[in-house]
């Protein structure tokens, strides 16, 4: 018999394993150490209270994983897993662990749910869609090594020791995605390597990498010095200390500007990405 509890109190061992197997046979295949999923959890606020579970004689055997943020005055939780054991698939266990779920958000007054899902993971996302969510926007992530060796001789590249988001949001043509959103990187600023590009002591712009990963988490140049070899100077820097292949994730398809730099430093499109959202209020 399968039952629908929260997460509240299982072992972070037990969810891990659960996480791994889920992923394992997953389009993108994923696999996190303990210290890595507990990085994880912590960096982007997991809410265990929040999570939810399938349990087969006591087993967990499926999970969601949802965290949570109430800055701006909006409660926002965010899907970062949903997995089921392959053995239990084929059950709609993910619909059933959100009709236990979204009672209890409700009640806390979540004003929303978001999650991103692969555009080839139909399965997934008609369960999603059954449950409520809707498409919001499509995602690109990109991959590969840096081709361009150009750079603007004429700004001042130095590193930033903080986030003056004020200043970086004015550079922004879109909202970032949860992993990538100023709430996780004020987090793990200690972690992230992070470069300003300065004209006369103004920023211009900014990267923020993180080496762990090998990904760019946000890259942003203010709209009025475009085009001047700004970001590509930013990426420079990067490249001089991690030659290897780097990635960036949900870049939303309509920054053609963006997708546009990202493919002429060499970067490939290789997976899409759906953003979805649940209204609650």
């Amino acid at each position: 018999m399968i039952e629908i509890r929260t997460l509240k109190n299982i072992p972070y061992t037990d969810i891990v394993n659960v996480f791994n197997l889920s992923f394992s046979d997953y389009f993108v295949p994923v696999k996190l150490t303990l210290e890595q999923f507990e990085a994880k959890l912590e960096n982007e606020n997991i809410r265990l209270d929040y999570s939810v579970g399938a349990f087969s004689d006591d087993k967990l055997i499926g999970l969601i994983l949802h965290f949570y943020n109430d800055s701006n005055k909006t409660k926002k939780v965010y899907n970062g897993g949903t997995g089921v054991i392959k053995e239990y698939r084929g059950q709609n266990l993910t619909i059933k662990m959100y009709e236990f779920i979204l009672s209890i958000l409700k009640e806390d007054k979540i004003d929303f749910i978001e999650l991103e899902a692969l555009v080839e993971n139909t399965q997934a996302i008609k369960s999603y869609e059954k449950v409520g969510f809707e498409k919001v926007r499509q995602l690109k992530c990109f991959s590969g090594e840096i081709k361009s060796s150009l750079k603007n001789d004429n700004i001042l590249i130095k590193p930033l020791s903080l986030y003056n988001w004020n200043k970086n949001q004015s550079f922004w043509d879109i909202e970032p995605t949860w992993q990538n959103s100023s709430f996780v990187l004020d987090k793990i600023l200690k972690t992230n390597i992070s470069y300003g590009a300065f004209i006369e002591n103004d920023l211009v712009g900014y990267i923020i990498f993180n080496p762990i990963t090998k990904r760019i988490q946000q890259i942003s140049v203010d709209k009025n010095y475009r085009r001047k070899g700004i970001g590509t100077s930013l990426i420079f820097e990067i490249q001089k200390q991690f030659n290897e292949s780097i990635s960036i994730i949900n870049v939303d398809d309509k920054s053609k500007e963006t997708i546009s730099f990202l493919e002429n430093i060499g970067l490939k499109n290789t997976t899409n990405q759906f953003d979805f959202k649940l209204r609650l209020k």
